[in-house]
């Protein structure tokens, strides 16, 4: 009878072996990340939902006309025209965000539990991953008041990843809450593009567009290397 020990991504341990000291983030922490998420992914729809009915035409109008406002360059009716669309655009894209939010979390719980049986049965560790992009997404996002908040949350994933894709795993983590933004600032776009095209200013919606875009190319980039960089640090001082 063979003895031969399998390994795999859960961890590398040796099937149906002990899991014990291999699950380093509690169920609860899984519920509460999916939970907060969720909620807030909920309230988002609903905002974007609102936000699409709300404001027509004429509040839009009554805006641009309130005192002080300046237009720069562009009539009141055609600041008129121009911001329909774009609420519009801008409201399917936090409709979206939402969405995508209380679906990821929902994706997200149920995930995990069937990540915990298997290493139940198996052997391994909870933390594979995706898992560990997760949490040190939720870090970066709960540190976002420090400067390098990506680099807190690539250093607590490649840390719960045990010296595993460490600069990989740090990355990840880094961009991930860029990388959730990106349906809404894509919208925000084709709002930008749609809204100047009613008035003939293309020119000046593909400007707008291609500033949004570069931004969140810039942000993505930024937080995956200070997200990698957070990972190599954890690998190998932490």
């Amino acid at each position: 009878m063979s003895s031969v020990n399998t390994e795999s991504d859960t961890g590398g341990r040796p099937e149906n072996g002990p899991t014990a000291g291999r699950d380093p983030v509690p169920e609860a922490v899984d519920w509460a990340i999916s939970g907060v998420v969720g909620l807030i992914g909920l309230f988002v729809t609903v905002f974007g939902a609102w936000l699409f009915v709300a404001i027509d035409r004429q509040v839009i109008s009554d805006a641009v006309r309130a005192e002080g406002v300046e237009l720069n360059g562009i009539t009141p009716s055609e600041a008129v025209t121009a911001g329909v669309p774009f609420v519009e655009w801008s409201a399917v894209g936090i409709v979206v965000t939402g969405l995508l939010l209380a679906l990821g979390a929902g994706l997200f719980i149920r995930r995990r539990r069937a990540t915990r049986r298997r290493v139940d049965r198996e052997g391994g560790t909870t933390a594979t991953f995706w898992a560990a992009t997760v949490y040190g997404a939720a870090v970066t996002v709960v540190t976002s008041f420090v400067p390098v908040s990506a680099a807190v949350g690539g250093g607590v994933a490649a840390s719960l990843r045990d010296g595993r894709d460490a600069t990989r795993v740090g990355a990840a983590a880094g961009v991930f809450p860029t990388a959730l933004s990106a349906p809404f600032v894509l919208l925000l776009s084709v709002g930008f593009l749609v809204g100047a095209d009613a008035i003939g200013q293309l020119g000046g919606g593909v400007f707008l567009a291609g500033i949004s875009l570069f931004g969140l190319l810039f942000a993505g980039v930024f937080n995956a290397v200070l997200g990698a960089a957070g990972g190599w640090i954890a690998d190998r001082w932490l």
